[in-house]
Parts: structure tokens; sequence; C-alpha cells
């Protein structure tokens, strides 16, 4: 489903990411852990075609998408939800739904994909002609899901979806993921909630100052010694 083999990443002169390799399949959570700083976020804008690796090849569905826009990377099945959730504040719940379709053949399902969106989200269905804006944190994440849903990808890729989000909406969130797995979406997910992440996830990947430095299934990396010290707290 996602393939990324050896990639080097600059921010202009600056390297960030040194000879990635990661892989997501078909039906899996993949969980990407590290410190802040680790180079999570570039990996998956990386992904999403908003940075260009040096070195190396970004494989969706088996076809290199290292040249190509972000807006067909989305066309392709690969939706990103960033973190922070960066909604427009002054449109509409519904406006900021619409611009998930707004791509490629998404557009014509808009109306079929809006009452999926608001099953899911029974919230935004009330707050639908509310300013994204004026929404609680765990209002405006659902928004920022619901946004990437929209363009009915295969995978979705998540940044730091629990961020700034009370523990029982972070658990609310958490479910969702698991249960839109279930209908068939792949996910890759960066999360500093090391234990929810692996909780949820088939496998995982570890990064330090831009590497990969550990990986495992979920069960393996959260026995692993070196995780449960500086991650999970144990």
């Amino acid at each position: 489903m996602l393939d990324v083999q050896n990639i080097d990443v600059c921010y202009g002169d600056v390297q960030v990411l040194h000879q990635v390799s990661l892989t997501v399949k078909k039906g899996e959570i993949v969980a990407l852990l590290g410190s802040n700083g680790a180079g999570k976020t570039t990996t998956l804008k990386t992904i999403s075609g908003l940075l260009r690796p040096m070195t190396g090849t970004v494989n969706v569905h088996h076809q290199d998408i290292r040249r190509v826009r972000p807006s067909s990377i989305i066309c392709m099945g690969v939706a990103h939800v960033p973190e922070g959730r960066h909604l427009f504040s002054e449109m509409t719940v519904e406006e900021n739904l619409l611009m998930g379709a707004f791509e490629g053949k998404s557009w014509g399902k808009r109306k079929e994909r809006l009452p999926y969106i608001y099953e899911m989200f029974p919230r935004l269905a009330e707050r639908k002609k509310q300013e994204a804006g004026t929404l609680s944190g765990g209002e405006q994440q659902m928004v920022a899901i619901g946004r990437a849903l929209m363009s009915q990808p295969d995978v979705l890729m998540l940044d730091e979806p629990s961020l700034g989000l009370a523990p029982k909406i972070v658990e609310s969130i958490f479910e969702l993921l698991q249960d839109l797995n279930r209908q068939g979406i792949t996910i890759l997910l960066v999360e500093q909630n090391a234990h929810l992440a692996l909780e949820i996830s088939h496998r995982g990947y570890v990064m330090e100052t831009g590497k990969i430095v550990l990986q495992g299934s979920g069960e393996e990396l959260k026995n692993n010694d070196y995780i449960k010290k500086a991650y999970l707290g144990i």
C-alpha cells in the first residue's frame, strides 16, 4: 500500500531525514513514534508530496510519487490529517468538510459522503453551519478527520491526533481509528501517546534524530525495555 525506502530529506541546507525506510501494508495500522523533532512530521509531509526527498523512493500502490503533486497524491488515495488540524477557521464545518472532496472523483460523490461523515460524527451535523474556529479542540479534530475522509482514502495518515485533547476525547478518537481500520482503511499514525498508539497498531517504527532506530509489532515494541523506559514511563 505504502512503501518508503531510504529517503533523505532536507529543509534548506539542513538534513532532517537520513535513509528512512518504512512500509505500510494494506489493512494495517502502523505507528510512527519518536520525540519532538525526530522527523515524524517531515516523513508524513514527504509522503504527502509537501516535501521532496533528495534520495530514495516513495511508492503508493507500487507507483513512484516523488514528483507527483500533493493534490494528485490525494486522488491516489492518500489523505493527511496534519498536526494542529489546520482548519479554515472562518469557514463553516460543512465548508471545511467539502474542501476534503475538492479534488478528483470525490467532488462528484460529496453528497453521498457528507451523510457518512455526519453519521460518524453526529456533533458535526449539529454544528455544520457553525464557523470551525469556534469549535472545541475535540470537535475541530473531528472536522479534520472528517475532511480527510471526504476524499475516500485508502491510506489515512494522522499527525498527533490526540494533541491537546481531553482523555475521554482521545479514547473516542482512537476507537474511531480502529473502526475505520475495520472498514478497510489503512492507517499510518504519528502519536506522542505511545501506549495508546501501540495498543491499536499492528506494527510500529521508532524514529530518533531523523533515523528509524527500532521496528516491530505493536506487542513487541510495548514489551521492549527501551520503549518502556523512554516512551511508556515504565
